[in-house]
């Protein structure tokens, strides 16, 4: 969604606009933080503990939902009073106060309920309806350069919408009731992982805050495309971590220890072998996609972008071996010490950076504290888990990187084409050289999924 929405707004709103929504969400995004006070984290791991029992399903639901309804009405309180008093929000209220159905929206955030029950393919359909629905009203509604609001109130659909339905079928996993609920215990880890939370969300949300007070709104619209791109590979590979987490939360609290590394393991090599292709192919293609994408008036983001796909490599590794790995052994608080060093590092990196290279200071700041967070979160998660046979498949995923880099620079300097046929070429050529090349050194991962394909083909035959 934001990938095909980026193209048509990039084309129909200017720079100035788009700096401008992306500023406000970026502040709205404090408060939702805050708002939801790391329930989301830590409801799915809860979930997962309790998915076979209905009654304790319900309790818990019920007192997390109590506890985000009052956090999230007290801090949308705060948030209006913040844009009727300032000033600067005073001077465009009408659009803080459309992105700021946000927060009222996170009242009916249960999609913990539904991950750790591990309905991913209600959420996958679910989510795809909603982007296409507020894709059609972009089409309809925002037509010109004074459209803002209406691409404003159409970001905030997508998001409503999932909450909408998530209310109206949990029935089918809890209730709500009032018998025998217990609020105590749960305010210790939620209040750590908000904490947690707001440190992580500070690399992504302190940057654009920083371009904005020390650059113009389309050096925040510069950095908002170059790091769209960004996030949505970082989705992709973040996913495999995600879906993983009801399952590790399952083997732990059962202690088979034999599964919980083994998943690790497993999971670990899949990061790699996604992300080390997507962060060098980047590198050749970052131009080529922001010009044909976003037009030449974006072009600023072609190098936003190459800088923080360095981030690919690195993030999933410290979230998956730090912060999850903690999280579903209860150690939380060990996820803050990490997580508030990078945050400073961060803040730091910016406010030096930013007004030295303004959007690509930021990018090469959130690199370095990402870098920084991942460093400690490992060293902290090390404890808890025992990699298998990572170093082995690692070496040969990196020798078929080499292989397809190679294979880049000869297409960059020797394809007589133009931008969109040289990145169709070179990321169909790079896809197939990467892996005909693990095939080669017999990666064990693509191997079996390679066998596995075959085995269905001779089947349906």
């Amino acid at each position: 969604f934001p990938f095909i929405t980026g193209i048509y707004v990039a084309r129909v709103l200017l720079p100035d606009s788009v700096g401008q929504v992306a500023y406000a969400q970026n502040i709205v995004q404090y408060f939702v933080i805050l708002s939801y006070l790391g329930i989301p984290t830590y409801g799915l791991r809860e979930v997962a503990k309790v998915k076979d029992d209905q009654f304790g399903r319900s309790k818990l639901f019920s007192e997390l939902f109590i506890i985000n309804a009052v956090s999230t009405t007290f801090f949308l309180t705060i948030y209006l009073i913040l844009i009727f008093a300032v000033p600067t929000f005073q001077s465009q209220l009408p659009l803080y106060l459309i992105v700021g159905l946000l927060i009222a929206f996170n009242l009916l955030n249960i999609s913990w309920l539904y991950e750790g029950m591990e309905e991913f393919r209600f959420i996958s359909i679910r989510n795809i309806i909603f982007k296409a629905v507020s894709f059609i009203c972009l089409l309809l509604f925002v037509r010109g350069q004074d459209d803002v609001l209406w691409y404003a109130a159409i970001t905030v659909i997508g998001t409503a919408g999932n909450y909408i339905v998530n209310m109206l079928c949990h029935g089918r996993f809890a209730h709500f009731t009032l018998k025998g609920l217990e609020f105590k215990k749960h305010i210790k880890p939620i209040f750590f992982l908000v904490a947690v939370n707001l440190a992580i969300e500070i690399y992504s949300l302190v940057d654009t805050t920083m371009i904005g007070i020390f650059c113009k709104d389309e050096n925040v619209a510069f950095y908002s495309y170059g790091s769209k791109i960004y996030k949505i590979l970082l989705q992709v590979v973040n996913s495999f971590t995600m879906v993983i987490v009801p399952r590790i939360s399952e083997y732990y609290a059962k202690g088979e220890k034999d599964k919980f590394d083994e998943l690790l393991s497993s999971t670990v090599k899949t990061l790699l072998l996604l992300a080390i292709p997507m962060t060098i192919g980047i590198q050749f293609v970052a131009g080529y996609v922001v010009d044909i994408l976003y037009t030449s008036a974006y072009e600023s983001s072609a190098m936003v972008l190459r800088i923080l796909c360095w981030i690919l490599i690195i993030s999933p590794i410290g979230y998956l071996l730090g912060s999850r790995v903690c999280l579903v052994t209860g150690h939380e608080n060990q996820m803050l010490i990490s997580v508030a060093i990078g945050a400073v590092v961060n803040v730091i990196g910016n406010s030096i950076l930013i007004q030295v290279c303004q959007e690509d200071g930021a990018a090469i700041a959130s690199v370095f504290s990402e870098f920084v967070v991942m460093f400690i979160y490992v060293l902290q998660g090390k404890r808890y888990f025992k990699l298998r046979n990572v170093k082995k498949d690692a070496l040969k995923i990196v020798g078929a990187a080499f292989v397809m880099t190679a294979g880049l620079v000869l297409m960059d300097l020797l394809l007589p084409v133009g931008e969109t046929w040289k990145l169709i070429i070179e990321v169909f050529v790079s896809i197939i050289v990467y892996f005909a090349t693990l095939m080669v050194v017999k990666e064990e991962k693509v191997c079996k999924i390679w066998n596995k394909c075959i085995s269905r083909l001779k089947r349906n035959a």
